[in-house]
């Protein structure tokens, strides 16, 4: 293996837990765009993956993988009122309010990594606005080099682009880079970017099956990390 010096997290699933995180916020945001409309609800929540009966999402779904304007597009295809970019401003507002969870102690992980010498940056399909609160919230902000949303020029996964940022900004070469998430986008972004490392994590709602064809290396949680790392 290569010698890592970089490592680029996705954000929802990989930090935080995402049922954790974002069930509920879901269930509030849907509510909300349909306050008196059960029909509309389930519809708009079927067409993102996310079950409205169980309160978690489907693995795979567009809720758990693509960025937040692509769910938008799909959420205003069923909503007889609010076009996608109303939608999208709503939803910016509703996340300032979301509560993240984190998946172990993300302060110790990441004070141990960057004590190491690994340059650390996150790539979500969230608001870049958005990531850059809740790390601000979760007290770990500081951590991080570089931090993009799917809103930050650098396109969404799964393409390479915001990888390849992360790479140019720390002067990395992708193959010393370990990309790390828990959906086949974060790992599907990583193989169009020729990291050396690709590492999915079972903190999503995907199961092991779902991405060992596009993963090194499989982790319950990033707490794994270190040891991981320390072979590379």
């Amino acid at each position: 293996m290569t010698r890592i010096q970089g490592i680029i997290f996705d954000k929802d699933g990989t930090l935080f837990a995402f049922n954790d995180t974002w069930a509920q916020w879901s269930v509030t945001f849907l509510t909300s765009l349909a306050p008196n409309d059960d029909a509309l609800r389930r519809s708009m929540a079927d067409k993102v993956g996310f079950d409205w009966d169980a309160k978690t999402f489907k693995a795979g779904s567009l809720a758990v993988n693509a960025a937040v304007d692509e769910q938008c597009i799909l959420l205003a295809s069923v909503h007889p009122e609010l076009d996608a970019k109303q939608i999208e401003r709503l939803a910016f507002d509703a996340l300032q309010d979301s509560n993240a969870t984190p998946v172990c102690d993300l302060h110790g992980l990441l004070g141990g990594l960057r004590d190491t010498g690994f340059r650390l940056g996150v790539a979500t399909n969230d608001f870049e606005n958005s990531a850059h609160t809740q790390m601000r919230d979760a007290k770990i902000d500081h951590h991080f080099e570089f931090i993009c949303g799917f809103d930050s020029g650098h396109g969404s996964k799964p393409g390479a682009g915001m990888i390849t940022a992360f790479c140019a900004q720390m002067n990395l070469d992708p193959a010393h880079v370990a990309m790390v998430g828990d959906s086949t986008h974060d790992l599907e972004a990583g193989r169009s970017a020729g990291v050396g490392l690709n590492v999915g994590v079972l903190t999503g709602p995907a199961r092991m099956q779902d991405i060992e064809h596009l993963a090194d290396v499989i982790l319950p949680d990033i707490s794994g990390l270190p040891a991981i790392l320390s072979a590379a």
